[in-house]
């Protein structure tokens, strides 16, 4: 895992990127971004509040829930869904009455859609109403580009969540073939 720092960019900074944007989108090992400065209720929840985790079940979601299991094995785990169809895609143990493994339903502004920013200002306002410790969710891998064009929920849950956020990148990546051209031995 990589930890790093966030100044809290804004305006044409945020636009432009930062270190951090850089490392969470071309490093191989999950990137946890801590936030900087925590506000009061936000560094009480790194103490005891559960983990939430962002749902749409995709690769990308079951390697994010893969790796808080696995970070935070004594940790409540919460699994924000805003797709209602996946919702029975969720994986077992997880159930809207649960504990310790909840499902949590999130209610996207539909003013907005699914668009990445209203899904990371839904899933950032989720995380403070449950005092979560941390965000945690899985990078689909887009390029450079296409994120710039299209968004990207885990960016924008990085630039919204007030607390860590974990994000989590593609096995490919991990596994060091995504997007990497390797000259044939020949």
């Amino acid at each position: 895992m990589v930890l790093v720092g966030s100044r809290g960019l804004s305006g044409g900074a945020a636009v432009l990127g930062s270190v951090s944007d850089m490392i969470v989108h071309y490093s191989p090992k999950p990137v946890l971004v801590a936030v900087y400065p925590l506000l009061i209720a936000e560094h009480a929840a790194l103490a005891g509040g559960p983990v939430l985790i962002g749902w749409d079940g995709s690769a990308g979601a079951r390697d994010a829930l893969t790796e808080a299991e696995r970070l935070f094995p004594a940790r409540d785990l919460l699994l924000a869904s805003v797709n209602d169809e996946k919702a029975a895609e969720r994986p077992a143990g997880f159930t809207e009455a649960g504990d310790g493994r909840r499902a949590v339903p999130m209610p996207v502004d539909s003013r907005y859609g699914t668009s990445a920013g209203a899904v990371a200002d839904t899933l950032a306002d989720l995380a403070r109403e449950r005092h979560a410790a941390l965000v945690v969710v899985g990078s689909r891998g887009r390029s450079a580009l296409r994120e710039v064009l299209l968004g990207s929920v885990a960016m924008q849950t990085l630039h919204r969540a007030h607390r860590p956020v974990l994000v989590v990148p593609p096995a490919g990546r991990r596994s060091g073939h995504a997007g990497v051209e390797r000259p044939s031995p020949n």
